[in-house]
């Protein structure tokens, strides 16, 4: 029966295979006129599941077998990274659940902030 169990799992994967690929987390980025980039972030979950069973025969040596595969993937996007003129920021589409996340969110600007104000000292 494992052996069954097996070429289904053979058979499934290699097309389960093109549905998640790197451009599932991270899409294709979009060019705007301005000559900013915006990148999508997604977060994927991915379920599989197979079983079969072997089924008594009449006399015969070899068992009659039944199985199945199942499979579910989610795509969300998260947030999007955008790269402009005036550097680079996340839009975080998750609100944050307390001030440590909202501070890793807003450190790019912060950092941004920081360097232009130790450019200007002289």
């Amino acid at each position: 029966m494992s052996e069954q169990i097996h070429q289904l799992l053979e058979n499934v994967l290699p097309n389960l295979k093109g549905i998640i690929d790197a451009e599932s987390v991270i899409g294709e980025p979009i060019q705007t006129p301005d000559g900013t980039v915006v990148i999508p972030i997604c977060r994927t979950n991915f379920g599989l599941v197979a079983g079969g069973t072997e089924f008594r025969g009449s006399g015969s040596s070899v068992l009659p077998f039944g199985g199945g595969i199942g499979a579910g993937v989610s795509v969300t996007p998260v947030a999007f990274l955008i790269i402009g003129p005036s550097g680079v920021q996340t839009v975080s589409l998750d609100s944050p659940k307390d001030i440590y996340s909202r501070i890793l969110d807003l450190s790019p600007q912060l950092l941004d902030k920081l360097k232009s104000l130790l450019d200007r000292q002289p």
